[in-house]
């Protein structure tokens, strides 16, 4: 896309087509020449100005973002008003953005949207600050951002969706669920009203949308403890996997995108789902007819087999997110947590076979244990209904 939009603008600034006035010249204001590397430019002489724009937009074009960042940015520096500022600002901030130089590429995006509002790179430009909000985890600034992009009339269907799943990010990180769901309800809606995303990778502007309906399932499955211990243990264990399942399935739509910040995000989700899940269930005291030492570790031995697999997908999901992150270099807090998780859950899981060890019975003791509890006949218990989300 920003590769349509940079011939665009180079059109643009070269035709005179951008929304700012020209300026009059002003003999007070000559300065010296400034010497760029083997280009000499002045601060009236536009002719070289959008020469290095055009020079600086191919080498954007070819992936050489350092270089083209740099001459866009003297660009400004020289002439800060002039035609090709505002694009030169965007595009300043497409090549930081590609460079993973988050805090700048914010900067350079804000300033072409602030200087002028109508430019042709003003709806993008606060698309991109959206997408870089999102990664730096700014919630109420991609909130706020979410808003100003729908107030817009200029917005195709995805960018709508788009910017419905940063509203609805937003406000879920700060706790406004049911306002985040509205938003992904609405975003949802025009997905499927358009069938997008039904075949293949689907695109970008969809992976916001699923993340966030990930943490809003991920929230309320999360809302299910087991302290104190249910009436219903068998139920509210079947509601909370049932939820997770769901939340799982929603940050894979995300990872489908293909996308390696998103699936950064959603892959450390997923394997946060089951180590949580690990430490909720561990929790479950002691059933109170256990009375002697054998029955007692008879229990200990029987929750630390039975649930040990939570953690050990857990790990798994850590481990491809590390090795995502290693690989592509992106989502870098993300992959970072998802590091820390790693290592919690590794040391989690062989305190787990250290103390099975421990106990006198072989797993096979245990795993007969177990089966000899699930041939007693428990009734049925009435099942909720599934909601939307």
């Amino acid at each position: 896309m920003h590769r349509r939009l940079l011939l665009t603008l180079l059109g643009c600034a070269l035709a005179g087509c951008h929304s700012s006035t020209p300026r009059s010249h002003d003999p007070s204001a000559e300065k010296p020449p400034i010497v760029l590397d083997a280009v000499r430019i002045t601060s009236t002489d536009p002719a070289d100005v959008e020469r290095i724009f055009q020079d600086a937009s191919t080498r954007l074009l070819r992936d050489e973002y350092q270089s083209a960042a740099t001459d866009f940015d003297r660009i400004v520096a020289v002439d800060p008003k002039g035609r090709a500022a505002v694009p030169s600002l965007y595009n300043a901030g497409v090549a930081y953005f590609a460079m993973g130089q988050l805090e700048t590429a914010l900067a350079r995006l804000r300033a072409s949207a602030d200087q002028d509002p109508k430019a042709p790179t003003s709806k993008q430009a606060w698309i991109r600050i959206s997408r870089i909000e999102a990664y730096l985890e700014r919630w109420s600034d991609l909130e706020a951002t979410a808003s100003k992009i729908l107030a817009r009339p200029d917005l195709t269907v995805l960018e709508r969706i788009e910017a419905l799943g940063g509203k609805g990010l937003g406000l879920v990180e700060l706790g406004r669920v049911e306002e985040a769901s509205a938003a992904i309800f609405k975003a949802r809606d025009a997905i499927e009203d358009h069938k997008l995303g039904q075949a293949g990778a689907p695109p970008l502007e969809l992976a916001q949308v699923a993340f966030t309906l990930g943490e809003i399932r991920r929230l309320k499955s999360e809302k299910i403890t087991f302290v104190p211990f249910p009436a219903d243990f068998g139920v509210a264990l079947e509601q909370r996997c049932t939820e997770l399942l769901d939340a799982q399935s929603a940050y894979e739509d995300a990872m489908r995108s293909l996308d390696a910040h998103w699936s950064a995000m959603a892959g450390y989700r997923v394997g946060q789902l089951y180590q949580r899940l690990h430490r909720d269930v561990m929790q479950i005291p002691l059933p109170s007819g256990s009375s002697t030492l054998r029955q007692k570790q008879l229990w200990e031995g029987a929750m630390r087999l039975r649930y040990r697999i939570l953690l050990e997908k857990g790990l798994k999901m850590m481990e491809g997110t590390v090795q995502l992150g290693d690989k592509t270099g992106q989502g870098a807090s993300w992959v970072a947590r998802a590091r820390e998780a790693k290592k919690d859950l590794a040391a989690a899981l062989a305190v787990e076979k250290e103390a099975l060890a421990a106990l006198p019975f072989t797993e096979a003791e245990i795993k007969q244990a177990l089966d000899d509890l699930k041939k007693t006949p428990v009734p049925p218990s009435p099942k909720k209904p599934r909601s939307e989300l």
